[in-house]
């Protein structure tokens, strides 16, 4: 219970840890070799990419489960 109540008293009221990002930032810089445009294209990405993904997977999922309910059908 002491190691919960430390971890949020030790918690900054920022949404992110400042080091951190700016630390994150350097790398990001150096791994593409330009500015801060390379960094919010890269985040669009990603945060485009992850509902698109879980669309993606839904749609497969719904069209694996109707075959399998058209086949099920047709077999009976």
């Amino acid at each position: 219970m002491g190691a919960l109540v430390g971890f949020i008293l030790a918690h900054s009221g920022e949404s992110a840890d400042p080091e951190l990002l700016h630390w994150i930032k350097e790398r990001l810089d150096q791994i593409f070799g330009s500015g801060p445009w390379v960094v919010v294209i890269l985040m669009t990405a990603i945060i485009f990419a992850m509902p698109l993904t879980v669309a993606a997977v839904y749609l497969l999922q719904s069209k694996r489960r109707a075959t399998a309910e058209m086949s099920e059908r047709d077999s009976t």
